[in-house]
């Protein structure tokens, strides 16, 4: 009784897995289609250009100051040039200090924006592959596929319906 059972599951099993359907998606290019995705976009440009703003008057003031120290009488005392000095190493770090917050900002802002975004497909991309009945669906943005037979089906166009991206 068992030997025939694994007779008929070895048999019937290469028929089941080609029943079953495999799908492919490109979830990189829905995103870049997105209409949130271009409007979050436009606001991390905004906070950036205002973050480059006041880098550059941080810049300027290092600058000026570097450029004031250069113009020191060489007669000055050592105190003054040790004293003008660290304010220039001390720019520096400020500066330095400053570029990493707005770093921490920016990727903070991006996540903030788009990771709802990232969600939204994904949530479409599990709502097309349950609807279709995909066993599988690979995402060819993220894992490079290296062969694709005919019989997977791209339902790149069917997730852009899904969340209503019309290009």
């Amino acid at each position: 009784m068992i030997k025939k059972v694994m007779l008929a599951a070895v048999l019937l099993a290469p028929m089941c897995l080609s029943a079953q359907k495999i799908g492919v998606v490109d979830s990189k290019a829905i995103f870049d289609v997105m209409p949130d995705k271009i409007e979050a976009e436009s606001r991390i440009n905004t906070l950036l250009a205002q973050y480059q703003e006041e880098n550059a008057k941080l810049e300027k003031e290092f600058n000026q100051k570097y450029a004031d120290f250069q113009a020191l009488d060489p007669a000055t005392p050592k105190s003054i040039r040790a004293m003008r000095m660290q304010e220039i190493q001390e720019n520096q770090r400020k500066i330095s200090s400053y570029q990493q917050m707005v770093n921490q900002d920016v990727e903070t802002k991006k996540a903030e924006l788009l990771n709802p975004i990232k969600a939204r497909i994904q949530a479409a991309i599990d709502s097309v592959g349950n609807a279709g009945g995909y066993m599988l669906v690979f995402d060819i943005s993220k894992t490079p596929v290296a062969f694709k037979s005919a019989d997977v089906i791209d339902i790149t166009p069917e997730v852009k319906n899904c969340l209503g991206v019309v290009e």
